[in-house]
C-alpha cells in the first residue's frame, strides 16, 4: 500500500517561493471560510492548557506572519538588499504640504 506524495518546491526560484505562498494563503482562506463565524466567538485551550477565545487564536496567525516579514526585511537590508514595500510609498517617498 502506497501513499501519492505531492512534492511542492518551496524556494528554487522566486517565482517558485511566490507561488508556494499563494497556495498556503488560499488554503488557510478556505479553512477559515469551511470554520464559520460560529467558532469566532467560542473559548478554546491553548496548548498550555489556557482557555482563550478562538479569535485571539486565529489574530495570532497574521501577527506570526508580521513577525517573519520584520525578520526578512531585517536580512535583506543587512545584506544591502532594499526590501519591497508592501504599502506603497515609504516615509521618505511621501511629500508634505
Amino acid at each position: 500500500m502506497g501513499f501519492l506524495v505531492r512534492k511542492i518546491c518551496k524556494g528554487a526560484t522566486l517565482e517558485d517561493i511566490s507561488n508556494y505562498l499563494e497556495s498556503c494563503q488560499t488554503k488557510l482562506t478556505e479553512g477559515l471560510l469551511k470554520i464559520g463565524n460560529g467558532l469566532v466567538s467560542k473559548k478554546v485551550l491553548t496548548l498550555h492548557g489556557h482557555e482563550v477565545s478562538a479569535w485571539r487564536i486565529l489574530m495570532s496567525i497574521p501577527e506570526h506572519e508580521i513577525h517573519h516579514r520584520g525578520q526578512i526585511s531585517t536580512y535583506l537590508q543587512m545584506n544591502k538588499i532594499e526590501p519591497p514595500q508592501i504599502f506603497g510609498l515609504k516615509i521618505e517617498q511621501v511629500k508634505t504640504k
